[in-house]
């Protein structure tokens, strides 16, 4: 009779640590809007507005993001935020990365847009939301993006 209290005993003690240690479930990440900000003269900058959502009971930071612009599959441009934020349960919040994309003549010549009118351009926008609780949580957005002829072209 011993035994077996132990042995519920233990099994119990084991199921409430499992429940303790079972890992939540990864915040979900939207690209909520991709648009263009004033950039250098050889160069284009977007800002990529992140809606960040925890669909857990338990309250969840991040500690900063990236992101890669690609177009034709192609990296044009990256960018990094080190904003730290904090979700709160079943809530959601924003994060914003802006990106750089340099050399812009140069990814002009690349899919020949010189002489033509502004345009608009299929792209995807990749990244990484970096924080404690879960490691290398991505997305992605395809959508279009306007890439103007630089200025005096």
């Amino acid at each position: 009779m011993m035994f077996t209290r132990r042995g519920l005993l233990a099994c119990f003690t084991t199921v409430l640590l499992a429940a303790c240690a079972t890992p939540s479930a990864p915040p979900r990440v939207n690209v909520a809007s991709v648009q263009r900000i004033e950039g250098g003269s050889m160069e284009l900058r977007f800002l990529a507005r992140l809606r960040v959502q925890n669909t857990n009971e338990a309250p969840m930071e991040f500690s900063g993001a990236t992101a890669e612009l690609k177009l034709y599959g192609k990296v044009i441009g990256v960018g990094v935020s080190d904003g730290r934020g904090y979700v709160p349960p079943f809530g959601e919040t924003f994060v914003e990365i802006p990106i750089t994309v340099s050399g812009i003549g140069d990814v002009r010549q690349a899919i020949g847009l010189y002489g033509a009118p502004d345009r608009k351009l299929d792209t995807v926008l990749t990244g990484r939301l970096a924080g404690s609780r879960f490691e290398n949580l991505t997305f992605e957005w395809r959508g279009e993006l306007a890439m103007p002829l630089p200025r005096g072209s």
